[in-house]
This record gives C-alpha cells, structure tokens and sequence, in this order.
C-alpha cells in the first residue's frame, strides 16, 4: 500500500468536516476490540465507507516497519456492499497514542478483497452494508406506504429512530445482531426452519456443488472460474520450492460449527512467510472425505489452514489424514464438535497447530480458490506430501457433524501448474 504524504491531511479532513465520532462495538475477544464510528458511515458513488479502529491488548508487529509496534489501528473501509468486498484505503497505527506508522491510497486504486469469513472486516461489512439489507427485507414484506432511505444514513435520524418503517428496523435489528455475534453468520441462519434466502448454500441437491453458480450473482465464479480448487495432483513439475517458514506456537481459542465444517479459531501469532510476505493464521476446518487428492487417491479427512497476509491475501495450507493411529492433537477438538450450528465456544484443551500438520513440510503448490462459495481465485495453495493419521472413531466424529459429506467434487485443471 503506497504511503502519502497528504494521508494527515485526508483523515482530518474527513474527520474534521463529521459530527462527533459515535463508536459502537462489534466484536471483542481476548485480545483485541474491534470498534466502528457509526457517524462516518457515508455512501461515495456506488461504495459505502467508515471508520474502525482496532484496540489491541498487547502490542503488534507491522510486517513493513519489524522495528516497530502498535496497539491501535484505525483504517479507512470501503464497502461494495452488493458485491461483498471490501477495501482498506486508509492505515494509521499508533502505540499508546503515538502515531508510528501512516499508508493510504486512492479508492479508485484500491483492491477489494473478498473478506475472511468472521474477520474483522466481514463483522464490519456486514454492520455497514445492514442498510441495504433492510432494504431488502422491507420490500419483502407487506410495509405501510410510507419508507425511510437507509442508503444515506442520517445522524438524527440514527439518535431517534422515529423516521424507521418497523419492517426495516427489524431487518436493521438483525442484521446489527449479526455483526455483533460472528458466529450467528448465514450458515447458521440457513439451517433456521423456513429459511430459503438466495445465498443458502450447501453440499447437496439444488444448492449443491453443481449448481453454486447458479446461487447467486456472488457466486458466478464458482462456475465460470478457471483456476477452481480442489484438483487431483498428478503430473507435477519440480521446481526449487523455498522450505517453509512458519511459527505455530500460539494455540486454539474456540471452535464452531459453523453449518458447513467444523472450525477451530486460533489466536493471533502463528505466521507463514511465503513470497517475502507475512500471512496470518486465522483458524483450521475440516473436509469429510478430502477434497484435494493425490494421483486419484481420496483421504477420509482433510485440514484446511487458513492464512491472510496484510493486504488480504490467502494462501491455504491443506493436510491430508489417513486411517491409522489416532492423532492427538484431533483428540482435543473432538468432545467439542457439535452436530447443529453453534456459536464459538472456548477450547477446553492447549491446541497448537503443529499437532496437526506433519514434521516434514514438504508441500506440493498450485494457484486455485476458494473451495466454498464465493469460490474466490487467487488463493495460494501449499498441499502437504506427508500425510498424518486420523482412527477411524476420529474421521467418524467429524463425518456425523453433517448430514453429508462436506467436500467439493474435484474441479478441472485447465492448464495450471502443479509444482513440487
């Protein structure tokens, strides 16, 4: 993101011309509050913007400036609410109030991303873009004539409320109680009795793997796409991969259901370096059989460890389990899966990430997707050579969490790569 000179005089430009800033909390964990400014909520051509900022308890290392630290971050967002992406144009990083590091770009400039499923920016987007929700479900039902443009929020109106049809406050309820519970996300709403919304998703039938596509707009790339994960590896090419480099010290702090696999969210910390870049661990979920395969072969279970770098970006790494002896480290997750959707609920045992994934990191790599809807390409994919072992009790528990397998069918190669 390229640093600008003027980035000072943009944000008290933007801050300066507002109302007092009114901040709402959307999400607080352990180690960091996620907090956006209601009053900065403006529509900008086909965008939405705000401003968030993130407290955190315990200093943070910037990838671009390693001599420095920070505790409070407040980002520029903008929103392409009818597309779901979103865009960071703003950064400034501050270590108990003292500014330390500044970047900015123009939002014409900007890459919107798909954001990580219960990532700060998807709890903010979904706070933000609440109003064209409501929208929605206000003309789905049968409103008295008279109606309130949620598109251009009002900052009176938003202290009184009285200019609300009672539809669009409802919706507008919800959907605030949605940003404010990560874990009451769609999944969980899909399987709520009655619920046939567009974007209902699922492993079988109608909404099935073959016909995501057809879903909805947001999930066109699911059959247009032509760099689609999963795929069997066969026929690779050496190449001179680089060994990984990864810290994965920093252990689980809940696990979810969230309707579509089983989730285990870890704290902040574990980092992969790959590209000269610095991606995140955000949590691991389980496929049953796998998706990826290796010269044909299924595996009962698959693990899916996914990473973000500073700029969005995915790299996955996946690890294949065999039938075998019981792996420890599943062990721990196990007492905890639940067959219904779920809010996080707190690990009950000490989980890091290297119990579950092999010694040896040797790794095949291809470019590929998102293997759920929306199906985003780009994702870097690492598939691990050694495999782990799974008993088949532990492969069993994570089956019976669904009513069917949870694994994509595997998708055409259409001339990539394969290296190993």
């Amino acid at each position: 993101m390229r640093r600008l000179i003027t980035a000072w005089l943009v944000y008290f430009s933007i801050i300066g011309s507002s109302q007092a800033a009114a901040w709402v909390k959307l999400n607080e964990q352990n180690t960091e509050k996620l907090m956006l400014d209601k009053q900065s909520i403006l529509q900008k051509d086909k965008l939405k913007r705000a401003w968030v900022k993130i407290e955190y308890k315990a200093p943070q290392n910037n990838p671009e400036t390693i001599d420095k630290t920070y505790n409070l971050s407040k980002l520029l967002w903008f929103f392409d609410c009818p597309a779901q992406k979103v865009a960071t144009t703003q950064v400034f990083q501050y270590l108990d109030n003292e500014l330390v590091y500044t970047a900015a770009i123009e939002a014409k400039s900007a890459e919107f991303i798909d954001p990580v499923p219960e990532s700060h920016v998807d709890i903010a987007m979904r706070y933000v873009c609440k109003a064209d929700q409501s929208v929605t479900a206000a003309k789905a039902i049968k409103a008295e004539p008279e109606t309130v443009k949620l598109n251009t929020p009002n900052p009176n109106t938003e202290k009184s409320g009285t200019e609300k049809t009672a539809p669009a406050a409802v919706a507008e309820k919800k959907a605030e109680a949605v940003a404010k519970n990560p874990a009451s996300n769609a999944a969980k709403l899909d399987k709520a009795k009655g619920d046939n919304h567009s974007l209902h998703w699922s492993y079988q039938a109608k909404t099935g793997p073959d016909n995501w596509g057809k879903l909805a707009t947001e999930f066109a790339t699911c059959a247009s796409g032509r760099n689609q994960s999963p795929i069997n590896i066969d026929g690779t090419t050496h190449a001179s991969l680089k060994p990984l480099k990864s810290i994965q010290k920093f252990p689980a702090k809940d696990i979810v259901n969230n309707g579509h696999a089983i989730q285990v969210n870890f704290k902040e910390g574990n980092m992969l370096v790959l590209d000269s870049a610095a991606y995140q661990m955000e949590q691991v979920h389980f496929h049953t059989p796998s998706e990826n395969t290796i010269h044909g072969k299924i595996f009962p279970l698959e693990a899916h460890f996914v990473h973000v770098d500073a700029k969005g970006n995915l790299t996955v790494i996946a690890v294949l389990y065999a039938e075998g002896k019981a792996n420890l480290g599943l062990t721990k997750i196990l007492g905890q899966i639940s067959k219904t959707p779920t809010e996080p609920v707190p690990l009950k045992n000490r989980l890091t990430a290297r119990e579950l994934i092999p010694d040896n990191l040797g790794y095949y790599r291809y470019s590929g997707s998102l293997t759920t809807p929306p199906c985003t390409e780009g994702v870097r994919w690492l598939v691990m050579k050694n495999t782990m072992t799974a008993s088949r009790e532990q492969i069993k528990a994570f089956s019976e969490a669904f009513e069917s397998d949870n694994n994509r069918p595997i998708q055409a190669l259409n001339g990539r790569i394969i290296v190993e």
